[in-house]
């Protein structure tokens, strides 16, 4: 027993090797690259590993899309591109172009820009 009346998974015999067992077959699964894909949902993932049941590894879907409570078997990998739009933001480096920008550098006037430090001013 864990202290609190419950069993921990290292408290219970045989389990946190089961659950070790089904982790490092989950990561193997995903070593070659592979994006992820929930049941038989058209959204194919990229992969993040995240911490399971027992403080094992899993890998998951890098946007933290729930997956139907901890079913290791409800998401499996699948060699096609991302299409999750979340995952897809998560994964890209570039810098995005909808950045608005908020005044043109170029038009502010001399006379409005502001001042330097105290005692830097050429007009003192």
């Amino acid at each position: 027993m864990d202290g609190r009346g419950g069993y921990g998974t290292r408290d219970v015999p045989g389990l946190h090797e089961a659950l070790a067992t089904i982790a490092t077959a989950a990561r193997a699964a995903y070593a070659d690259g592979s994006n992820l894909r929930v049941r038989s949902s058209g959204i194919v993932h990229a992969v993040a590993m995240t911490t399971w049941l027992g403080g094992h590894r899993m890998p998951s879907p890098a946007c933290m899309v729930g997956v139907s409570g901890w079913d290791p078997g409800a998401a499996h990998p699948d060699r096609g591109a991302v299409t999750c739009r979340r995952c897809l933001k998560l994964t890209t480096s570039e810098v995005g172009d909808e950045q608005l920008e908020l005044f043109a550098v170029d038009t502010i006037a001399p006379e409005r820009a502001a001042p330097g430090p105290a005692g830097t001013d050429e007009a003192e």
